[in-house]
C-alpha cells in the first residue's frame, strides 16, 4: 500500500543530512536560510561536514546520521545537503524495518535517486525529487522555490506541473498514458539494476535526467534499461535536463537528441522532453510514487493525487 508523509507546517523541523558527497558550508548556509525564511526550523546531522575524499564521511557514519534524523520524532522532513556520490554505498547500512515505522518527507535529487528507489521499494513511500539544501550564489530561484514550497506544504499537487514561460514541453512521441511516477538520475537508475532496489517500471511513467555524461554514455545506460526490460515495461516517459551532455569536440558522435530518438520514438508511448527538472536552471520538485497523466496534445504532465497527507 502506498504511504504518504504528512505535509509541513510552519514551525516544523527539517533535518539536513549528507548521504553522498562532501558538503560545501557556504552553499549549505544559503539553503538553510531559505527554509528558515519559510518558517521552518532546521537542524544539521552530526556528520554533515565530515569528509572522506569525495564522500561526506564513512558509509556507516552517514547511514547512522540518516537513521537518527529519520527516527527523530521531532523531525518532519529529511533533506539531503547535496548529491555527488555515495548514497548507494550507504544503502546496505540502512535498517528499513526501523525506517518504515516513520513517515516523513525525503527531499533531494541526483545521487539521492538511490534513496528514492530504495524507499519506494522497501516502504512504498512517496518522496520528493527536488532541490537539495546546498544552493549556488544565485539562490534557489523563484520558480524552483515556489514549486518546492507548494510540494512541501501540500498546496500542490494535484494539478498540472507548471512550466516556465520560456521552457515549453516538447513532444518526442505522441500518446497519452497514466501511472505512478518513478525514476530520477539515469546513472543511478542504471547502476541499481541487478540489486534489490532496481527500478520497477511496469505500468509506470519513467522520468530521467543526468549531468556530465557524453552521448555514448547516455546511450549505454538507456541500452541497459532497454535490455533489462525497463523501457518495455514503462507506460510513458518524461525526459528532464541532460546538462553538459554534449559530444566531445572533434570526436565522432551521435548527438544527445539522436540517442533519445533511438530509444523513445516509434514506441507508441508518450515521451515529453524538456521537463524542467534535473541539474539545469529549472529544478521543479517532482513527487515520486504519485499517479500522473502524460498527454501530448497539448503536451502536459498532470499530477492526479496529493503527494503528502493532511496533518
Amino acid at each position: 500500500m502506498k504511504r504518504k508523509p504528512p505535509a509541513l507546517c510552519p514551525g516544523d523541523l527539517i533535518a539536513i543530512v549528507a548521504p553522498s558527497g562532501a558538503v560545501h558550508k557556504e552553499a549549505l548556509e544559503r539553503g538553510i536560510e531559505v527554509f528558515k525564511e519559510w518558517g521552518f526550523r532546521v537542524k544539521l546531522g552530526d556528520g554533515v561536514f565530515a569528509s572522506l575524499g569525495y564522500l561526506a564521511g564513512e558509509d556507516r557514519a552517514r547511514a547512522l546520521d540518516f537513521i537518527r534524523a529519520w527516527t527523530d520524532p521531532e523531525v518532519s522532513a529529511v533533506v539531503a545537503a547535496r548529491g555527488g556520490y555515495g548514497a548507494m554505498r550507504m544503502l546496505p547500512h540502512l535498517d528499513f524495518s526501523v525506517l518504515k515505522r516513520h513517515r516523513k518527507i525525503l527531499l533531494g535529487f541526483s545521487d539521492i535517486t538511490a534513496l528514492h528507489l530504495a524507499f519506494w521499494k522497501e516502504m512504498r513511500l512517496v518522496t520528493l525529487h527536488g532541490p537539495v539544501a546546498e544552493m549556488g550564489q544565485q539562490g534557489l530561484g523563484e520558480y524552483n522555490g515556489r514549486i518546492l514550497r507548494a510540494a512541501l506544504t501540500g498546496e500542490w499537487p494535484p494539478g498540472d506541473l507548471e512550466m516556465p514561460a520560456e521552457r515549453p514541453l516538447r513532444v518526442l512521441e505522441h500518446g497519452r498514458a497514466r501511472g505512478e511516477l518513478v525514476g530520477g538520475n539515469l546513472s543511478l537508475i542504471a547502476a541499481t539494476i541487478g540489486t534489490r532496489w532496481e527500478i520497477d517500471a511496469r505500468g509506470k511513467i519513467l522520468f530521467i535526467e543526468d549531468v556530465g555524461e557524453k552521448p555514448y554514455r547516455v546511450d549505454r545506460m538507456l541500452c541497459q534499461l532497454q535490455l533489462a526490460g525497463k523501457l518495455r515495461d514503462a507506460a510513458g516517459f518524461l525526459v528532464g535536463d541532460f546538462t553538459d551532455c554534449e559530444p566531445e569536440e572533434g570526436q565522432p558522435s551521435l548527438t544527445l537528441g539522436e540517442v533519445l530518438d533511438h530509444y523513445f520514438s516509434g514506441t507508441g508511448k508518450p515521451c515529453l522532453l524538456d521537463v524542467p527538472a534535473g541539474h539545469g536552471k529549472y529544478r521543479a520538485t517532482l513527487p515520486l510514487g504519485v499517479e500522473v497523466e502524460v498527454s501530448t496534445e497539448p503536451p502536459a504532465v498532470r499530477f492526479l493525487e496529493r503527494a503528502v497527507s493532511s496533518r
